[in-house]
């Protein structure tokens, strides 16, 4: 939930598409690779999520 910018509270910023933008400085990052996007740099740590039927599984042991 954490920008690696200025630790912004990323469940709190916009999605589009496959990326969210960090509320405080508006860093783009992946959601899909946990990449920030050029021309700033730096990564987050991504987890797998499946769904299935009403359920959202989370897999915290990558």
């Amino acid at each position: 939930n954490s920008c690696p910018h200025k630790q912004g509270p990323l469940s709190e910023g916009i999605v589009s598409g496959e990326h969210v933008f960090c509320p405080l400085h508006d860093w783009k990052i992946n959601m899909k690779d946990g990449k920030v996007q050029a021309p700033d740099v730096g990564c987050v740590k991504k987890y797998q999520v499946e769904i299935e039927n009403e359920s959202i599984y989370i897999h915290l042991d990558q």
